[in-house]
């Protein structure tokens, strides 16, 4: 079961190395969305869990977890 829902449509975009772009597209089309839709994503979920980020977020915004809201979860 894919934990990514179908996106709206999107632009354009550009990734390198190839390996990269092509995993992305192949993925994307698993999934039956866009690859754009995809990256960005991957990334907000990447990024959001990043215990190393989170520590700093919470030093320059004052005390409290960053909220990982609004990103879909694996279900069951």
């Amino acid at each position: 079961m894919a934990i990514v829902n179908r996106p709206p449509e999107s632009a354009n975009r550009s990734l390198s190395p190839e390996p990269v772009s092509e995993l992305l597209d192949d993925y994307s089309k698993f999934v039956d969305c866009t690859p754009d839709y995809l990256a960005n994503f991957a990334s907000g979920k990447t990024l959001a869990r990043d215990p190393g980020y989170r520590k700093w977020k919470a030093s320059n915004n004052g005390p409290g977890p960053v909220p990982v809201e609004g990103i879909a979860k694996r279900s069951a």
